[in-house]
């Protein structure tokens, strides 16, 4: 055995290291083998452990701290290009769409709009038995979204508005399948 490579056990105790290092920074089993796979093979071409430096475990764990590190910053670039480009396409809009299209759209919008208004209407009369889910409704129209606000503004247990909801929705449910 070479006295500059490390044995099989410092492999083994240097890849579990490593292996836990890099699925606690990516969170993904795939990446973290990616990243180990490139960090054993620089090991063995253009970073080369000296076991005077220190234990291979502690060499390997900087490698891959290294690779990740230089990735994420690799990543910044990109997604501050993408999001340039998304507000450019926000605010000054790459291409236009025809007329046509255009008014299409605006159609289908005012009439999903419509089935939208029909079936709350529907919905509001079909809860109307239910005090607290007519007053989810009514507080969901007046802005509240929050199941706590809701409940503090009904004056009833957050329970009561959770269960609410379910019902809201097993009753939408049946008027949207409803011909």
């Amino acid at each position: 055995m070479d006295p500059e490579s490390p044995s099989k056990e410092e492999v083994r105790e240097a890849y579990v290291a490593a292996m836990r290092l890099a699925m606690a920074i990516t969170r993904s089993k795939q990446r973290a083998e990616e990243v180990l796979q490139d960090a054993f093979e620089r090991q063995l071409t253009t970073r080369r452990w000296d076991r005077c430096k220190g234990p291979y475990d502690a060499f390997m764990l900087g490698v891959v701290r290294s690779l990740l590190s230089n990735a994420h910053r690799s990543a910044v670039p990109r997604k501050e290009a993408r999001a340039h480009e998304g507000f450019h396409d926000e605010v000054a809009g790459r291409k236009t769409e025809s007329y046509e299209h255009q008014t299409i759209e605006h159609a289908e919008a005012a009439e999903r709009q419509m089935d939208a208004a029909t079936a709350l209407e529907r919905l509001t009369a079909a809860v109307a038995g239910n005090p607290v889910a007519s007053g989810v409704l009514r507080s969901r129209a007046e802005g509240l979204h929050k199941a706590g606000d809701i409940a503090a503004a009904l004056g009833v247990p957050v329970e009561q508005v959770y269960r609410a909801n379910e019902f809201l929705k097993l009753q939408l449910k049946k008027i949207q399948e409803a011909p």
